[in-house]
């Protein structure tokens, strides 16, 4: 009877994951144009990074300026404006709607399908250099808690103007080519890490080894308004040992978040006890588990959603 009953159970968490996976997807699209005239971008990417600034996903723009994404249902997305890097870019990576600084991007409500989401992206300047200036580079690496962190876009700004870019690698390199020699501000921004800045003079050899030192940001709740409960797929998954699980409820009252095996049985209790409005996120180490598939199970006021999450050691 126990064995039945716990493989009733197992069951019950596999449907109850193919069921919501269902509605896990909403599309959000927009057209690209400049900032400067209005005028449609006609080529790029726009990519959507997730609310721990993790890049998802990435669709191109069209020639009339048109995109349209699929992204994981979520509290919110930010979208970027890229550039095709070959042949020379006209603008540099803008963020939702017209913003370079993370800080000044507007989060994008990824619970419900979006039409409108127009992104207005900055040309590439002239940085106020005489014809025939010989041009140069510049390249380094960007350290977040002292280690390589890839997708941060490192900007060379001269006065208002953002005259290149490059985008750091795997390895944390980055690479800015062809701009003028002088003298320029190097700003690194990434979603959700804190930005850094580096006054540098490039001459004729250009310059390398330039270090930059971004840092995560502590405040990864965004939202303390949700009109709707929610339970976020974790992150990192896979995961090992350590990820997190971001969940909104939209009423006062008792929350359980709680882990289970594949047999149905809690192995943890994440969250037991009454909880505000708000959006909230938790940190579950496994590092006590043996590699493999576990569910993760969020009730309150009367709302039950359950998601599948694997530990790979």
């Amino acid at each position: 009877m126990k064995t039945t009953t716990a493989l009733f159970v197992a069951v019950f968490f596999i449907l109850a994951v193919i069921k919501t996976s269902k509605a896990d997807y909403v599309t959000i699209s927009g057209k690209v144009r400049y900032a400067d005239n209005g005028q449609v971008v006609s080529s790029g990417v726009v990519k959507a990074f997730n609310e721990f600034g993790q890049f998802e996903t990435q669709v191109n723009i069209n020639t009339e300026g048109d995109y349209i994404l699929g992204v994981i249902r979520a509290l919110h997305k930010d979208l970027i404006g890229f550039p095709n890097i070959e042949p020379e870019a006209d603008y540099v990576p803008t963020g939702y709607p017209s913003a370079i600084d993370p800080l000044l991007m507007v989060h994008v409500d990824a619970m419900q399908n979006h039409t409108g989401i127009d992104i207005y992206v900055q040309r590439v300047g002239g940085g106020g250099n005489a014809p025939f200036t010989p041009m140069t580079n510049v390249s380094g690496l960007v350290l977040s808690d002292n280690q390589p962190i890839k997708d941060v876009v490192v900007y060379a700004k001269s006065g208002n103007e953002y005259i290149g870019f490059g985008v750091s690698n795997s390895k944390g390199e980055f690479r800015i080519n062809n701009i003028p020699e002088g003298d320029y501000i190097l700003i690194a921004h990434k979603v959700m890490q804190n930005s850094a800045s580096k006054p540098v003079t490039l001459g004729e050899g250009g310059l390398d080894n330039v270090i930059l030192n971004v840092s995560p940001k502590k405040d990864l709740i965004v939202s303390t308004n949700p009109v709707s409960f929610m339970l976020s797929q974790n992150f990192p998954n896979p995961f090992n040992p350590a990820t997190v699980i971001s969940y909104s409820v939209p009423k006062d009252g008792k929350v359980t978040l709680n882990v289970y095996n594949t047999l149905g049985e809690q192995v943890a209790e994440l969250v037991n006890g009454n909880q505000n409005v708000g959006s909230y996120e938790v940190n579950f180490n496994a590092s006590g588990f043996s590699s493999g598939v576990y569910y993760y199970r969020l009730e309150s006021n009367g709302f039950v959603d359950t998601k599948k999450m694997i530990l790979v050691k």
